[in-house]
């Protein structure tokens, strides 16, 4: 009866330990980056968490919840993103309701008052995240290539991407006319010209914010968030997304100094 009892708690710890494990089961790369700043402290974790609305039952299971810090899980690699987006133009930069300069500068403000609430799942495929926006429940759900095919980088200019669509922003390209050369449904129809949808604020829409916001961090992201190797990997980005992800080709692409190049 004892060995019975013994092996009855030890299946329920494995079943627990895999439950736990939820997140490194459902990917098969969790890499730690290097985190970037110094938000990894109560004070910074929970501005962040109540600022973007996490919620433990999104985040736990194997997802970082218990420990923010973590780079090689979720959450922390989340918070790396969070902090580039709002800090890439300096720490004594602006308060929440500062909405002056660059995207670089009020990008991050902008992510804070747009997404309702970020929630981490597993996700299926290659989409990197989907945001719920209009009359109901609102959210922005995080998949694993976000967190782990995207740089971090990539990461924070996906974050001011979803934020446009909370903003009721859908996109407007690739719609059968002249479709973009990447084909794809996150295509705008021009850099300038990218939102559509019931309650749509017209304008430049999400892929245009994102190409704007790397463009900026290319020549303006401070000595803590830009590397020389990170401004470079903005730069390209900022290209690849100018080059097949508007329906009307800007022909345009950016140098390193953030001079522009007519590619048409």
């Amino acid at each position: 009866m004892k060995k019975l009892i013994t092996l009855l708690l030890a299946a329920l710890f494995i079943f627990q330990l895999s439950f736990k494990l939820q997140a490194a089961t459902c990917t098969a790369v969790m890499t730690t980056e290097a985190r970037i700043g110094s938000w990894c402290n109560s004070h910074w974790v929970n501005y962040f968490w109540h600022a973007y609305d996490f919620d433990e039952a999104d985040w736990d299971n194997g997802f970082g919840y218990s420990n923010a810090c973590d780079t090689s899980r979720p959450l922390g690699r989340s918070m790396n993103a969070i902090y580039v987006v709002n800090y890439a133009d300096g720490p004594a930069s602006k308060s929440t309701d500062d909405f002056t300069g660059s995207i670089l500068h009020w990008g991050g403000n902008y992510t804070l008052r747009e997404i309702d609430e970020l929630d981490a799942r597993c996700g299926v495929g290659t989409k990197r995240a989907y945001t719920q926006w209009g009359w109901q429940d609102n959210y922005t759900r995080l998949y694993l290539p976000f967190f782990y095919t995207e740089n971090v980088i990539e990461r924070a200019a996906t974050l001011v991407h979803e934020a446009r669509h909370a903003d009721w922003c859908g996109h407007n390209g690739n719609d059968g006319t002249n479709n973009c050369a990447a084909a794809s449904d996150s295509c705008d129809e021009s850099f300038d010209n990218g939102c559509s949808g019931i309650g749509s604020p017209g304008g430049r829409g999400a892929s245009g914010f994102q190409a704007l916001w790397l463009w900026w961090f290319t020549v303006g992201s401070d000595s803590i968030t830009g590397t020389l190797s990170r401004k470079a990997f903005a730069r390209d980005e900022a290209n690849r997304i100018f080059s097949t992800m508007f329906d009307v080709n800007p022909c345009i692409n950016i140098t390193s100094s953030g001079a522009v190049i007519s590619t048409c």
